[in-house]
């Protein structure tokens, strides 16, 4: 079954085997920790139990791994790893043999405190010179305008008879200014140094007599002073002095980044340690989950009917006082679910994963689709040249690339839908658009649109179908044989007939059972409601739904958008291809665009081939009977972010 047979698992050892059996747990990966406080057998053993704290170690582990983290963000800030195009999806992780992922972790704390500190050191240095780069750059832009001043600046000073100032004033009045500078205070020295859009900057000496006056001035004017406090010299030569400071800066920085350079041969080092620090942070926190006594501890889990010969022999060949208790489920008790689908329905468990788990007495519906989104993955891309790349990419991306979990299914999905798209557009004559000229061998969508819509809505009509069966399944297994009949017996019996209504040989047959599943539903479908007169009307109005079927149906005209959509992207590439084939430049720049376009609509396509094939299976297939709301299984295991270690190596 594709839904494994979850067992509850209750273990009791001694205090000193407490890491052998924690050890024994995380390198199995099958068994769900349960935190002992939610389970309720604290309070029944209340005098004998108590809860476990988390190791002391946590606290150092989390230091650690902050460090490490900190480092790695560092040279990721700088030195960025780059991926290749097929890892900007998939991500990349590093191979390691056991013994190289030893040797790293046995180096790692003395490495990590080394490449730490200088890490932070080098770090703090660059933000250092980044703010006294930023202080050049916005003195430079103060002075800029000052260039044209040939008086040193610390000698613009007061005097007592006279004083002397740098200000600015609005461009359009700085000939009011200099009037009125003339009217109120004529005895004054006044040089405009430079001049822009909207500010002039200005030179002023003026008696210290007059600076009541020259102040009123400036303000009627709107003039600000200005002041370069602690510079000497020229504005010119202190704008010279900041260049040289900030090539000075700039060398620095070049000798920095030849450190954190030098510091990256300590990346991978990193790396593994991260992972390391991680499974040893979640190995001691895990501990919070058991129970104590003063010399021995209870843990809780789930482990799947399966790992359960493999755990006791493994326990009982490594300690010596471990006793292990398997039972089934309560029923009140949440159960985690684990999906396992074999062989080709394995690929199509992404699907369901991303919608939601299945409850624990729902049924996995990933084989139920699995026809279904090959098919329609296929017709909704319809090449067959397309189908044949995607196969092709997928199957590198499985052999280039150690995938797993869901990565490794969506990628698997990617290859039977390249089979899929590959046998449909054989059928219906897509080779990369019309580039290669083959007949098909059934129809041409672009030819004979309706003809692919109408097969577009039987293959809704036998989904929906398919999936009224399926909660008619449910139904009588679960003991309500009538309830399958009534709501979902008798609206197969009103759909065919409607269906048959527009079949001409059929519409006499068709109007029959129209009218009895019609009638049969409006007895039946208000059988909950208290008294006829409710019973009645909830029966009619249930009549409704119809249009919730139709609609449904509907939606499967996608599939005739996407897959003519694909088709005529594909035919215009190569119509516009063919515009550039005059010259021998015109066929390589022909060839590039042929290339590049047909991916680019590969990539598009196969996009909008899984989201919309996707959406037929969560709005119109699994609405007619899966439920969802199932709680994954997460087992206790060894995970890795950066690393993997390839098995079977010294």
């Amino acid at each position: 079954m594709p839904i494994v047979e979850i067992k509850k698992l209750i273990l009791l050892s001694h205090q000193q085997e407490k890491d052998t059996v924690i050890n024994i747990l995380r390198d199995i990966g099958a068994v769900e920790l349960v935190d002992i406080k939610e389970t309720g057998i604290l309070e029944e053993m209340e005098s004998l139990l108590v809860p476990e704290q988390p190791a002391a170690a946590v606290t150092y582990l989390e230091s650690r791994l902050g460090e490490v983290r900190y480092c790695l963000d560092f040279m990721q800030r700088h030195f960025p790893l780059k991926k290749n195009f097929v890892q900007q999806f998939t991500g990349a992780k590093i191979n390691l043999t056991p013994a190289e992922y030893g040797e790293f972790i046995s180096r790692g704390k003395e490495e990590i405190k080394t490449v730490y500190s200088t890490c932070r050191a080098i770090d703090e240095k660059l933000n250092g010179l980044r703010n006294e780069e930023t202080r050049c750059h916005n003195l430079m832009q103060a002075l800029a305008p000052w260039v044209g001043l040939t008086l040193p600046l610390e000698r613009i000073e007061d005097t007592p008879r006279l004083r002397m100032q740098l200000f600015t004033v609005p461009a359009d009045e700085l000939s009011s200014l200099q009037q009125s500078l003339i009217d109120k205070a004529p005895d004054h020295y006044l040089e405009v140094i430079s001049s822009e859009k909207e500010l002039s900057y200005l030179f002023i000496i003026y008696f210290t007599d007059e600076a009541e006056k020259v102040q009123e001035v400036f303000k009627e004017s709107g003039a600000t002073g200005v002041s370069f406090p602690g510079i000497k010299g020229t504005a010119a030569h202190a704008v010279n002095t900041l260049e040289k400071e900030l090539e000075k800066i700039g060398q620095e920085r070049k000798e920095l980044f030849i450190k954190i350079e030098d510091l990256l041969a300590y990346r991978q080092h990193l790396m593994a340690y991260s992972d390391f620090l991680e499974n040893e942070r979640d190995k001691n926190e895990a501990i919070s989950k058991f129970a104590r006594t003063e010399s021995a501890f209870l843990l809780e889990g789930w482990i799947p009917a399966t790992a359960v010969s493999g755990l006791e022999k493994l326990l009982t060949e490594k300690t010596e006082t471990t006793v292990l208790i398997i039972r089934d489920p309560d029923p009140e008790e949440k159960v985690p679910v684990l999906l396992r689908n074999s062989g080709a329905a394995d690929a199509f468990e992404v699907v369901t994963r991303l919608y939601s788990t299945p409850s624990r007495r729902d049924i996995d519906p990933t084989p139920l689709i699995a026809p279904f989104f090959f098919i329609f993955f296929g017709i909704c891309l319809t090449d067959a040249g397309y189908g044949v790349i995607l196969s092709l990419l997928a199957l590198f991306i499985m052999r280039k690339l150690k995938l797993g979990g869901m990565g490794k299914q969506l990628i698997k999905l990617l290859f039977l839908g390249g089979i899929s798209s590959f046998i449909f557009g054989v059928l219906m004559g897509g080779w990369f658009g019309d580039l290669i000229k083959l007949r098909p061998l059934w129809f041409n969508p672009l030819d004979d649109p309706m003809r692919m819509l109408i097969f577009s809505f039987v293959l809704g009509f036998i989904q929906i179908f398919f999936g009224m069966g399926v909660r008619a399944y449910q139904e009588i297994k679960a003991g309500r044989v009538l309830d399958a009949v009534f709501d979902q017996g008798l609206w197969f019996v009103f759909l065919i007939g409607l269906v048959s209504l527009a079949l001409p040989q059929f519409s006499a047959a068709g109007k029959w059972l129209a009218a009895g599943g019609a009638l049969g539903l409006i007895l039946t479908q208000g059988r909950s409601q208290k008294g006829l007169i409710k019973k009645f009307f909830s029966g009619l109005l249930s009549l409704y739904d119809v249009t919730g079927y139709l609609s449904d149906v509907l939606s499967y005209s996608r599939l005739l958008a996407l897959g003519l959509a694909t088709g005529v992207i594909a035919t215009a590439i190569n119509t516009m291809s063919g515009l550039l084939a005059g010259s021998v430049p015109g066929v390589i720049i022909m060839v590039f665009f042929l290339i590049g376009g047909h991916f680019f609509n590969l990539m598009i396509g196969s996009l909008g081939a899984y989201v919309h094939t996707s959406r037929l299976q969560y709005i119109e297939f699994f609405g007619k009977f899966f439920e969802g709301g199932g709680k994954p299984f997460q087992p206790f295991c060894n995970t890795t972010k950066f690393v993997d270690i390839e098995e079977g190596e010294a």
